[in-house]
């Protein structure tokens, strides 16, 4: 490929990002799916740049992203922000051990993280903004995020092959 040679997976991961946040934020009312597939992949990404590509300009990242998502889908300064930035926080703290883990436990970790994270979104969204947790969305979300980790997972390898 013509742009691997000077553009690093780093980079591509970011263009993913900022195509799923388009996606994510953009309320398509005919194809509601696309954006609960493109929400749970762009948690996916920011997860997994955090545990790879662990670098300080991710700061601005998380916090542009959380701030975002949170402006465009609630109106309210909340939940995506707060926990962007606290998975960051975590994921500086347990750099260390994470890089002893195989690539199984790895993806496993990046699943149950996301999930997590999803679950958790919607908890504070309810709590702080009164808006209803809804536990069909939810489980749609979960659904979605076993059947197309794994296939993302292969992608991102490639992606990763790139150097």
């Amino acid at each position: 490929m013509l742009l691997s040679k000077y553009l690093g997976p780093f980079t591509y991961y970011n263009i993913i990002l900022l195509f799923l946040f388009s996606l994510s934020v953009d309320s398509i009312k005919l194809f509601s799916i696309i954006n609960s597939i493109s929400y749970v992949i762009f948690h996916y990404v920011i997860i997994y740049l955090g545990l790879y590509y662990y670098r300080n300009i991710l700061y601005i990242l998380y916090f542009v992203y959380g701030l975002g998502i949170d402006l465009l889908l609630i109106n309210q300064i909340g939940p995506h922000l707060l926990l962007f930035m606290t998975l960051l926080f975590f994921f500086k703290r347990t750099k260390k051990y994470l890089r002893n883990f195989n690539s199984q436990k790895i993806y496993i970790t990046i699943l149950i993280i996301q999930i997590f994270v999803i679950f958790l979104e919607m908890l504070i969204t309810q709590f702080l903004f009164g808006y209803n947790f809804n536990l069909y969305i939810f489980l749609k979300y979960l659904l979605i995020s076993l059947v197309i980790s794994y296939p993302i997972l292969i992608i991102f390898n490639t992606i990763d092959r790139l150097n």
